[in-house]
């Protein structure tokens, strides 16, 4: 439940407390799916050889994509002296 300054400084804005609600409880999706696809786009980035790091940060700036990346890209090439 939303206090009531915050329901009327809605209405000035002319949003109703039921669309912040909704608006709020997508977004905590958005996050949870955000998170769930970092997971294994990092897991998969180690298995490949590549950056987990970089590729996480990417993974938790746009959710999806850089899982189906990762997942498309061929292994790193590693070198023989190292």
């Amino acid at each position: 439940m939303l206090d009531p300054n915050t329901v009327a400084l809605l209405g000035q804005l002319g949003i109703s407390p039921e669309q912040a609600t909704a608006a709020m409880g997508n977004l905590l999706m958005l996050t949870l799916l955000t998170v769930a696809a970092a997971i294994p786009t990092a897991i998969l980035a180690k298995r490949k050889g590549r950056s987990v790091a970089l590729w996480l940060v990417f993974a938790l700036s746009i959710p999806l994509l850089p899982l189906l990346l990762v997942w498309l890209l061929p292994a790193a090439k590693r070198d023989a002296g190292s």
